[in-house]
């Protein structure tokens, strides 16, 4: 048995279609088709997607003694598939529709003519299963025994917009110039004056008295906006807090 999941998108002027096929070994081939389109709609990317599981049956599959199974989530393709049942027509959809169905019947004329390579009618007896269907049957996703290849196809099948969005955040990225942070370098020293140390800037401000440095230090700090600041201390203050953490 060979299995084809497959899904459609539409977005803008583009379709894209997912196709996860599972061979008769269980190995699993994963792909993804884009295509631009003048009336992008969801029906015609479901069409689109079985266009495109119909070439792959035809370049791997055809000519193996295989059942082929195909699984879709699109009722009115696998319907036009088999009756050829047709979208009805409305006033204001007409043309989109008309278009879907002369999309719909053409396909349905490949499937025709594929299922037929292999005998005189489009009915295939396998001997394996002893089963008498058509080579290429088409299922509603509900058959499907795992439902998660058609949630890959569905994925697969919107790689296009994944990847015009890897585009646009690369432009986005590109056209803004990255911004470093100015960093401010603050220094601080300690100087003595009558029985009290002043902690002083760079600029020569006092900016915290106390009769205790590490005191002073500690509220020279809080005063002091760190962000983006790179402070340095001077050779006293160095020690002092070295002596500190040494003497807890």
């Amino acid at each position: 048995m060979i299995e084809y999941y497959i899904d459609g998108s539409a977005k803008d002027k583009t379709i894209g279609a997912g196709i996860v096929r599972i061979n008769e070994f269980g190995f699993m081939d994963k792909r993804h088709f884009a295509a631009e389109h003048i009336n992008p709609t969801p029906q015609i990317a479901e069409g689109f997607a079985f266009e495109k599981a119909l070439e792959m049956i035809k370049e791997n599959d055809i000519h193996k003694n295989e059942l082929i199974n195909v699984y879709s989530d699109c009722r009115h393709l696998i319907s036009s598939l088999q009756f050829y049942q047709q979208f009805d027509f409305h006033q204001n959809e007409f043309f989109i529709k008309q278009e879907t169905n002369h999309y719909f019947l053409y396909l349905r004329e490949l499937y025709k003519e594929l299922i037929a390579r292999k005998s005189k009618s489009s009915i295939y007896h396998c001997s394996k299963s002893n089963e008498a269907r058509p080579l290429i049957k088409v299922f509603y996703k509900e058959d499907a025994d795992n439902r998660n290849y058609l949630q890959d196809a569905h994925s697969m099948s919107r790689q296009y917009i994944k990847k015009e969005e890897s585009k646009v955040l690369n432009v986005v990225s590109k056209a803004t110039p990255k911004v470093e942070a100015k960093i401010n370098k603050i220094d601080l020293k300690a100087v003595k004056k009558a029985n009290a140390w002043h902690i002083v800037k760079n600029n020569g401000k006092t900016i915290a008295v106390n009769k205790r440095p590490l005191i002073a230090l500690s509220e020279a700090l809080v005063q002091t906006k760190v962000k983006n600041h790179q402070i340095q201390l001077c050779s006293y203050l160095e020690n002092l807090l070295k002596s500190t953490n040494k003497n807890k």
